[in-house]
């Protein structure tokens, strides 16, 4: 499957405490197969553009498809370290009233505890 080009309303923007984007589609009545191929994208990194016009050119989706992207499916382990520490904080703030401040307390804590196996 190249692509997938389907009619959307956005409904829903949010910004996510960890800088992130959550965005929320809804499509129209899909048939079987295009439904089919919507729920074979989850999970999945897919590319996304986003038009107002009423018709996307064969030029445009060309330039969707050719994106090459390494990016792994799910967050990166520094995104999850950050929204691990941010529940931590959520949960017991050890005394910071700003989660910036924690996370860098916590992330240099880490850091050195690595850098005690370094042999010179």
């Amino acid at each position: 499957m190249d692509g997938l080009l389907l009619p959307v309303i956005v409904t829903q923007i949010r910004s996510k405490v960890d800088g992130s984007i959550s965005v929320a589609i809804e499509t129209q009545e899909l048939s079987p197969s295009k439904a089919g191929e919507l729920f074979s994208l989850r999970g999945k990194v897919a590319m996304m553009y986003l038009s107002p016009k009423d018709v996307v050119t064969q030029k445009e989706m060309d330039q969707v498809n050719s994106i090459n992207t390494d990016m792994p499916a799910g967050k990166t382990p520094s995104k999850r370290m950050y929204n691990v520490l941010f529940i931590l904080w959520k949960q017991d703030n050890e005394g910071y009233k700003d989660f910036n401040l924690y996370y860098i307390s916590k992330m240099e804590k880490y850091i050195n505890s690595l850098k005690e196996n370094i042999k010179d």
